[in-house]
This record gives structure tokens, sequence and C-alpha cells, in this order.
């Protein structure tokens, strides 16, 4: 039988190089997940929004605004979803769980770092299972007085608390809140006894104080700010470090040296994204945010939320939640709340 000879074709080293250096990326290819070869156009589809809260809060209205304002601007769908329940709880831990791929994002609150701290194994770690994406308003809380109490000033209820241990109370949303969190801090502070009670009602515990049942309340600013206006209620200090734009005549309690040793947190939103999301999408999400919170439409929905504008960088919104993370935790460990 005739042999066929086939013939050899010898390449250059520099070619087989080549050709095996291709066939070590197509491999690695292969092997990385698809959202790295999707950052180039991103983003391709809807983005969600999840909102932990039902419709209607301020981190609704704020979720909404933004998102109508990136898909009017940019042609990009977002949507809202509202995931309410536990606290916070169930639409944080659903975008925990969610795919790192930036479509959907949460907007987040005070919730995010104080509900986990109350636990001994918390549900979710708020500063490893999340990425910020961008902090942009704070609402401060308002310390609101019944008319029926003769005080008008924090100089004036700390005197009257220190003569009376024990006999003032203040309502709060309960256990793991931010208003019992600012509360208690500030009641540590200035070494105070006053009592907390628990309400399941921002809005019960407001028709308590405007009736002279109730002393104290620390609300936020859109909740208390009608009743204070109308003479309903008196407000003796924003527990923040400037005046709120609502209330321009109430002192920030870091005036004229404030409490030593407290820090007020006011409210805040932000919004965040499942850990491991690539820095590009997380960048271009920032803009978008960003973005929209110069607009008109944006920054009238603030206004009447009493919220302030803030533009801090990703590094030190992530060094906040940490150092939040932290307070809530030990706070709830003195209280007895921690479980």
């Amino acid at each position: 039988m005739k042999q066929i000879q086939i013939p050899v074709i010898l390449r250059p080293a520099s070619s087989r190089r080549q050709l095996l250096l291709a066939g070590c990326a197509a491999a690695i290819a292969s092997t990385l997940p698809m959202q790295t070869w999707a950052q180039s156009d991103f983003p391709n589809r809807q983005i969600r929004i999840v909102v932990p809260y039902s419709p209607g809060t301020g981190s609704d209205v704020l979720a909404r605004t933004i998102a109508q304002s990136i898909t009017e601007k940019t042609g990009k769908s977002v949507i809202i979803e509202n995931k309410e329940g536990a606290g916070s709880l169930i639409g944080t831990q659903e975008v925990a769980r969610s795919a790192p791929d930036g479509y959907t994002i949460l907007i987040a609150a005070n919730p995010l770092v104080i509900v986990p701290s109350q636990k001994a194994a918390p549900p979710y770690d708020p500063v490893k299972d999340f990425v910020p994406v961008a902090k942009v308003a704070v609402i401060p809380l308002v310390l609101a007085v019944s008319p029926a109490l003769n005080i008008n000033s924090v100089k004036e209820l700390m005197a009257h608390a220190k003569a009376n241990p024990g006999k003032l109370s203040y309502g709060s949303s309960g256990p793991g809140t931010i208003s019992q969190q600012e509360m208690e801090l500030f009641k540590q502070a200035a070494s105070l006894e006053i009592q907390e009670i628990p309400y399941k009602s921002t809005a019960q515990a407001m028709t308590d104080l405007i009736g002279g049942n109730l002393p104290l309340f620390p609300a936020v600013v859109p909740l208390v700010a009608p009743h204070i206006q109308s003479g309903r209620a008196k407000a003796i200090a924003v527990l923040d470090n400037q005046r709120s734009q609502l209330l321009p005549d109430v002192p920030a309690i870091t005036e004229g040296g404030g409490i030593p040793g407290y820090v007020p947190t006011p409210v805040w939103y932000a919004f965040v994204a499942p850990a491991k999301t690539p820095e590009a999408v997380i960048n271009v999400l920032n803009g978008y945010i960003t973005t929209a919170m110069a607009s008109p439409d944006v920054k009238t929905k603030l206004a009447g939320l009493g919220a302030t504008p803030v533009s801090v960088t990703n590094a030190q919104f992530a060094a906040d939640l940490k150092a939040e993370y932290e307070k809530a935790g030990a706070l709830a460990k003195k209280l007895g709340s921690y479980k």
C-alpha cells in the first residue's frame, strides 16, 4: 500500500507562544462570571431598586424620585419594588442574596446597621455583605416636648430630669430603632434617667405628645414640623450638627458646646449593592444617582422631606457603616436588647 505523507508545518517559537497564550486566555475567560464581560455595556436591561419599607415612606419617595430621574435622563428603565417587613429585614436580605451585577440595589437607611446589631447571630453583615453605591441625604430627628411640660431648652430638660430622676418618659419606635438609639445615647452622655415608652405607631406617639400624655418624643423633621409650627408641640433641639431648613429657629444640639460624649446620628438615606459588585458597575450607578440628585425635582422632594443632600465618598460611607454598626451593637448589649 502506498504511504501518504502528511507534511508537518513548523511554526516559529514566537507563533507557538502566541497560540498558547491565546488558548490560555480563552480557557480563563470561560471560567469568569458573565457580568465581568457585561460591564462595558452596563446597564443593558432594567435596574431594580428594592425599598425595604412600605409605599409612601421617606425611602420610597426618594427612591421613586431618583428612579424616575434616571429613567428620563438616560433612557435606562429603573423600577421600584417594595419589600417591607421585619423592620426592613425582608427586603435587605433579598438584595444581599441577589446577583452582584448592579441590576438589583437597595435604598438603605439606619436600620441597615441597627437591625443586625441586635443579634448574636446577625442575619447579615452590613459591612461585608454590601458595597456602598452612594450616600445621598440625611434627615435629622427633632427632640419634641409636650406643650404641657414647662421646658424650652435642652439645658432646662437636663435640669428637670436630674431633679426628677425616672419621672420623665420618652416615646420611641421600640428596640433597635433610630429614635431609641439616639435618645439612649443622649441619656447616657448626659447621665439622665428617662424612661422609654415603645410605640407601634409614630402617629400615636405624636398624638400622645400633643395631648400631654407623653413628655418627650424624638421624631423626624417632616413628622413633627407641622405640629411645632402650629404650636401644638415644642422643639428644643435638632439632633444633628446643623439646624433644619424646615425648623430654622430650633438649635442643633451641638450648638454651644453640645453634650460632651454625645455625637448625634441623623436618619440617613443611601444606596448599596450586593458585595462583590464590580467597581466599574458601582461607578456607573453612582454617576446616575449623583446626576439625579442634582435635578430640580429631586431637590424639591428632598426639601419637602426636610432632607439635606450629602456628598461623601464611598470609602467614607463604608467607614461610617462600620462605626455605626459597632456603636449600635455596643448600645444593644448595654440595654439588654442583644439576643
